[in-house]
């Protein structure tokens, strides 16, 4: 199924940038209730919802789905939880001591 690619025309432009200026919006909502809710699986969905629930047809949906692909995508690891589900987890960085420090500078 390929699209086809026309003059872009003012319509299309006035539709584009209201829905830019819709995800700016919803994402200062997302941003504003994450603050309270935090930004973790729970949170996350709480937020997305709230955004979500500000935009009409079908951008409600796209946002909410880009809420959700963003928590999956981080995966475990923005959750806390480690290398758990794929994500990397803490490496060493060859000062010997395994943590994820820095390496010690010795001063003159």
């Amino acid at each position: 199924m390929a699209t086809e690619i026309g003059v872009p025309t003012v319509r299309g432009v006035q539709s584009g940038l209201m829905d830019y200026g819709a995800g700016v919006i919803a994402g200062l909502v997302y941003n504003g209730v994450s603050g309270f809710t935090g930004s973790g699986l729970i949170g996350g969905a709480i937020s997305a919802a709230l955004a979500s629930s500000i935009a009409k047809d079908g951008l409600g949906a796209m946002i909410a789905v880009n809420a959700g692909f963003r928590t999956g995508s981080v995966g475990m690891r923005g959750l806390n939880f480690g290398g758990l589900m794929g994500g990397q987890a803490g490496r060493s960085n060859g000062n010997g001591n395994g943590r994820r420090s820095q390496p010690q500078i010795n001063l003159i």
